[in-house]
């Protein structure tokens, strides 16, 4: 996207949020005078729209684009300023993982000033490339950041990490049958990639656990997974890959797709983005087909399916998360997990507040905090450790 249709998209933005200031006003109306401007209008809220950074744009015709746009260029209301100022061009910004502890501080809310100046940067932790390796011994390997790493296991395989944080296992013909396992894991604030020895490949997301034989059998593929992690599998018409988590088991022969199944959440979320997937849970089975989620509720054998953008639970690979019309509860445990911190809400209401927004990992805490703030209508303080969401 170039700086020309950023503008563009800042202006809609504005246009519908009523928060444009004199300025972004008269260079917009330069802007538009020209007629070959106006009828990109369309394409650009198209464009708005699918960046994600305001929904329901896409049911505008360019009409009625151009009288919304001409009656906001001719509006001199004073405009509401928010007390953070890093302000986006358009809503792209962080994409993030966190905790939200289900407990409220409502009686505590009188106490807190959302008002105040806060340094939010001072509770969070930069993500980053980091994890640890539990060998079949028991022993413990720190992936060291951005250095290259050679590690052995006491069958012969060598477990290659690169100066891209990349690991690859690499096993030997002759090596034993007996099943040696590895588990990696993932802290909040990492992320982690690795190859196995059959090819496939996973992305781990923040605060997760996978567990995995360093070499696999002649007819199944199993590994254990707590947390979130992008397959994209090796395919291999006799031996099955099955990933084991909580109740259920997601198994294929070789597709991609995403599972989201961490501890402190009810719910295991399998999407599909190509191939085949069965899903089993509790004695219930079902076929997942590409553009479509499963949702399996822990201790239950219901298994609901639906379709979904797939895109929106798999960007977080390509290190940009996407959130369309989903509520802010889940959006700041993504957050939290990312930045390893926690969030409290004043009230219940607004762990339900909608949220459409593209956010990139690499950015800072306050940069997130302060989109979420803008398109939200939210307000953030800090209290003790802990972030808490409220309103001014």
């Amino acid at each position: 996207m170039n700086k020309g249709e950023e503008k563009i998209i800042f202006w809609i933005r504005g246009i519908f949020h009523n928060d444009l200031n004199d300025g972004d006003k008269k260079e917009m109306k330069v802007f538009f005078k020209k007629k070959e401007n106006r009828k990109k209008i369309h394409h650009y809220l198209r464009l708005y729209s699918n960046s994600r950074a305001i929904g329901l744009l896409n049911q505008l015709d360019e009409e009625k684009a151009w009288e919304r746009i001409q009656s906001n260029i001719a509006d001199k209301k004073k405009v509401k300023t928010k007390k953070l100022h890093l302000w986006l061009p358009y809503a792209a910004a962080v994409a993030i993982i966190a905790i939200v502890s289900t407990v409220l501080i409502s009686q505590h809310s009188g106490e807190i000033d959302f008002s105040k100046e806060y340094d939010f940067e001072q509770l969070a932790q930069q993500g980053d490339k980091s994890a640890i390796i539990t060998l079949a011994d028991g022993s413990h390997v720190k992936l060291t950041k951005d250095q290259e790493q050679q590690i052995s296991e006491k069958d012969g395989t060598q477990i290659t990490k690169d100066s891209l944080n990349n690991i690859i296992y690499l096993s030997k013909e002759n090596q034993p049958t007996a099943l040696l396992y590895n588990t990696i894991n993932v802290p909040r604030g990492g992320e982690y990639s690795l190859t196995l020895s059959d090819g496939t490949k996973v992305w781990l997301n923040a605060d997760t656990k996978l567990r995995y034989p360093v070499k696999f059998s002649d007819n199944k593929r199993d590994v254990y997974l707590t947390g979130e992690a992008y397959f994209k599998v090796a395919h291999n018409k006799q031996a099955p890959f099955t990933v084991h988590s909580h109740d259920a088991e997601i198994k294929v022969l070789g597709t991609s797709f995403n599972v989201s199944a961490y501890n402190d959440q009810e719910f295991i979320a399998t999407t599909l983005v190509e191939g085949a997937v069965q899903i089993q849970n509790l004695g219930n089975q079902k076929l997942l087909k590409p553009g479509f989620q499963s949702t399996v509720i822990r201790g239950r054998n219901e298994i609901d399916i639906r379709k979904v953008d797939a895109y929106l639970y798999t960007s977080w690979v390509n290190g940009v998360y996407e959130f369309e019309n989903m509520e802010l509860e889940y959006i700041m445990t993504q957050l939290g997990r990312w930045y390893d911190v926690k969030f409290f809400f004043t009230e219940e209401s607004y762990k339900h507040i909608k949220f459409t927004g593209a956010l990139e990992k690499e950015n800072s805490f306050e940069y997130a905090l302060n989109l979420i703030e803008r398109v939200a209508d939210v307000d953030f303080a800090i209290q003790g450790r802990h972030i808490v969401v409220g309103r001014e």
